[in-house]
């Protein structure tokens, strides 16, 4: 059996996101595996190693980028004004403390399967490994319809954050023990106002001081059959 897990990229420059990629493949290149018999050096064989390899998936950076902290504001050299308003959402800037937003969407028509976004990427070795601490969480993409949004603070000694075009930014971990069949659809402004509503209601819950549970924002989530009508007719085709 397999799952289906609908996918999109909500970036401006969505046509440059590939589908994510299996950290297992990534890891083997590596050449830490070996194919031939049992050994010391045969990570590969290791069943709790390779259990942790299961339906972990690593996401690419569209861009390279760079932003500065100085005198606790956010800047960049690179492009424009408004690609730092859609890309940079500053948090705690005291703290390095912001979010670097190159948003995709995962979604299934599975009742319900858990995702744990923002995985420390440990099979790589960029400047996003080097200089970067993250946060990550897990929600379930069957009862939630809501973007990644990828939340950084910068180490100590690092006072910018880089990133080059096709770096792995973070994986993703999807808790099944089924394959994840990929699917690929076109975000639309019918989507992104589902969004923008669960955002209008969900605030206030983040704001209040007695906080609220991710059941609390499952239970008001009713548009799951109109949401897989409209990705089944934005369907990219070529995918799959």
């Amino acid at each position: 059996m397999a799952i289906t897990v609908y996918w999109a990229c909500l970036d401006k420059e969505w046509y440059k996101a590939e589908k994510p990629e299996k950290v297992s493949d990534r890891f083997y290149k590596l050449g830490f595996g070996h194919p031939g018999p049992i050994d010391h050096g045969s990570i590969n064989y290791c069943p709790v190693f390779n259990s942790n390899l299961n339906n972990v998936f690593a996401i690419k950076s569209l861009f390279n980028y760079s932003i500065k902290i100085k005198d606790n504001n956010l800047y960049s050299d690179m492009y424009d004004k408004q690609f730092f308003d859609t890309h940079v959402v500053p948090r705690q800037i005291e703290k390095k403390f912001f979010s670097f937003s190159t948003e995709y969407i995962f979604f299934t028509d599975e009742d319900s399967l858990e995702m744990t976004a923002y995985e420390y990427p440990v099979f790589e070795q960029n400047e996003i490994t080097k200089r970067c601490m993250m946060f990550q969480g897990t929600f379930d993409i069957g009862k939630w319809f809501r973007p990644t949004e990828f939340a950084i603070a910068l180490k100590d000694e690092f006072d910018e954050f880089i990133v080059n075009e096709k770096d792995v930014l973070y994986y993703l971990r999807f808790h099944t023990k089924e394959k994840i069949n990929f699917k690929q659809f076109k975000f639309n402004d019918h989507l992104h106002s589902i969004i923008k509503y669960h955002f209008k209601i969900g605030v206030p819950h983040y704001r209040s001081k007695s906080k609220k549970s991710i059941q609390d924002f499952y239970n008001k989530f009713q548009e799951k059959p109109y949401i897989l009508k409209e990705i089944e007719k934005n369907l990219i085709k070529h995918y799959f």
